[in-house]
């Protein structure tokens, strides 16, 4: 393993050093590390083959990011791994179980196997033992017999101590029985992949600029990044007083030369401003769209002090125009969503004044206009498609990776973002206009204001969002619908929460202090094991569906009270053990709860046309 850390330090530093052919040993030495973990989450060998190529393609794109190079196996792992969560979470993929008819015993089954797959793993009698395995233990077997890698590599690139992955190893043999067999050593093998090529062709037609800025903040409070291209950032504690901002920039061409091309004129500033909602961020130029009217595409740009302020005021849905019509014409309640937007809480607009101000903008949009042949799904995970056909694609050129060390007790604000992820943050967080974020551990308080997040763990202080937009249309047998696009977990919050949103797949769990959910048309479902004296929990739809799930022993002392004009309220076999003492219907509401003092009432469930759910559990496992 001495010799292979060798090779990765000296093939790292030589891709930093512009020589992305050296990425080539990397890609051979670990695709079938990240392809056996990738398989063990996704069951399904097209999918975990597409998460390795795009993991890979991430891992070169942010490879300044990676402090030691000794440690990229673990590295690239956990880039695995997020990449596996993400496509589970935006796919949906879900067991199914079926029963063997002879046996009658169940047995898992995964509702997007791969037929050819399968038919390798049918071979192995054994291999149905090696899937029940639990996961820590099915990791090592298949890093084990997929990869050839000996216990000490496979404990390098899971991070764990080799003799926990011997102790693994061998409670997985005692678990199977056996080990494999040579034969069927080699029936795995013949599912092994090399996807050298494809990443290859992908990497060689980025160029790549790294960068490292350490910023001195003396009195300053806030840091405000505003991300005028695409770009993922990493948010972290700094270890000392100043702030570290550190990434890649990179861009996209149909050949090296026009990628090095394109990345000029790409720039990551910063400055200190005495206000930054009066100052906004430093001037540039944005791409915000295609026009084909000509024939030909071209790029629809803004310049950056023109556009920046609607992810502040949520004011742009006055400005929206379909085939001649605004949409607050056709949907006039839309305005009230505008109206109760801004003014932005005291908090957030605090986080806005004297602040050191970072930017990633670019001064001259430069466009990639490339066959489609040549956009493979590495490339759009990583760089936007704004339009395409099945010749064509067009869109940005650029592309950042950013990660900000931020000193303890410090703001940060972030505008713009494709995604966010922060960990660990002694201050507080606020987020406008970010596609995705994943934030566990911020002491203090967390804002996000037309964003969305698919995990959120362990806030100190206050938890609010504001977002309007709907989801995405689906086609499909001669149907348009809109679909839920967005996801997500919130849990282990100490302050009040507040969320006001369109629409939403929320599962939230023990949230402390006052809670108010209005989600408008999507699904909101909230354990809660224990409740503070004296708060309060408001949950409302308006079509969708609110369903509160009680510890039994908490059902029992507290006051739940049900609203609905004509959806649907439903009890099951809470009504058994909260006793209900009012339920009310004068044709324009119904009414039932625990309590004649509905006003003040523990839990409050309100729906117009929705269902509003109450229901009794022994602990959060039920929410699953």
């Amino acid at each position: 393993m001495t010799t292979l850390i060798h090779d990765d330090t000296y093939n790292i530093r030589q891709c930093l050093q512009g020589n992305a052919n050296a990425f080539e040993p990397l890609v051979r030495r670990y695709q079938n590390a990240a392809f056996a973990v990738a398989l063990g989450y996704l069951r399904d060998r097209t999918d975990a083959e597409d998460v390795v190529q795009d993991a890979f393609v991430a891992a070169y794109c942010k490879l300044s990011q990676l402090k030691d190079p000794a440690v990229f196996g673990s590295w690239f792992h956990r880039i695995v791994v997020n990449r596996c969560k993400e496509l589970v979470r935006r796919s949906r993929i879900g067991r199914q179980v079926r029963v063997d008819t002879v046996s009658g015993e169940s047995r898992d089954e995964f509702a997007m196997s791969d037929r050819i797959h399968q038919k390798y793993i049918e071979r192995l009698e054994i291999w149905d033992e090696v899937e029940q395995l639990p996961e820590l233990y099915r990791q090592v077997v298949t890093l084990y017999y997929y990869t050839g890698f000996s216990l000490k590599e496979i404990a390098a690139f899971l991070d764990i101590p080799q003799s926990t992955a011997r102790g693994r190893l061998y409670q997985s043999r005692i678990r199977l029985r056996e080990a494999l067999s040579p034969q069927e050593k080699e029936t795995i093998a013949m599912s092994q992949i090399d996807v050298t090529e494809e990443v290859q062709d992908v990497v060689c037609r980025i160029a790549k600029e790294d960068f490292v800025e350490t910023i001195d903040m003396g009195d300053v409070e806030n840091i405000v990044l505003y991300c005028g291209v695409s770009t993922e950032v990493e948010i972290k504690q700094a270890q000392g007083e100043q702030v570290v901002v550190r990434g890649s920039k990179i861009a996209l061409g149909f050949s090296e030369e026009e990628a090095t091309l394109n990345l000029g004129g790409f720039a990551v500033s910063h400055d200190t401003v005495d206000d930054f909602y009066k100052a906004g961020p430093h001037e540039g130029e944005l791409f915000v769209g295609v026009d084909s009217t000509s024939g030909e595409n071209a790029a629809m740009t803004k310049r950056i002090s023109d556009h920046w302020r609607r992810d502040l005021m949520n004011d742009w849905m006055l400005d929206e125009v379909c085939n001649g019509v605004r949409l607050v014409d056709l949907y006039p309640d839309l305005k009230d969503d505008i109206d109760t937007f801004p003014p932005l809480p005291k908090p957030a607009r605090a986080s806005l004044s004297k602040s050191i101000r970072i930017s990633v903008h670019t001064m001259e949009v430069r466009p990639i206009h490339v066959p489609n042949s040549a956009m493979t799904e590495s490339i759009k995970d990583v760089f936007q498609v704004y339009w395409s056909d099945d010749s064509k694609v067009f869109g940005p050129a650029s592309y950042c990776h950013v990660s900000i060390e931020v000193p303890a007790g410090k703001n940060i604000s972030v505008f713009k973002a494709k995604r966010i992820n922060a960990e660990g943050l002694n201050g507080s967080l606020m987020v406008y206009a970010c596609h995705s974020c994943q934030i566990t551990g911020i002491s203090k308080d967390v804002y996000l204001f037309n964003s969305m997040f698919s995990d959120i763990h362990e806030v100190g202080g206050v938890f609010c969002q504001r977002m309007y937009e709907y989801g995405a249309a689906s086609y499909l047998d001669g149907m348009i619908r809109n679909t839920d696009v967005w996801e997500g977990k919130l849990s282990n919050i100490k302050g009040s929460v507040d969320i006001d949103v369109g629409r939403f797949v929320l599962d939230a769990q023990d949230l402390e202090g006052d809670v108010s959910i209005y989600n408008r048309f999507g699904t909101t479902r909230l354990y809660q094991s224990s409740r503070e004296s004296g708060t309060r929990c408001n949950l409302r739809t308006v079509s969708g569906e609110a369903k509160l799930v009680l510890d039994e022993r908490l059902a029992k002392t507290v006051s739940v009270v049900m609203y609905t004009r004509c959806g649907v309220l439903k009890l099951g076999q809470a009504k058994d053990v909260m006793r209900l003492y009012s339920t009310y219907n004068d044709g324009h509401r119904i009414t039932a709860g625990t309590t004649y003092d509905t006003t003040h009432a523990d839990y409050l469930l309100l729906t117009e046309s929705g269902t509003a759910e109450v229901e009794l559990s022994d602990g959060p496992d039920a929410m699953k």
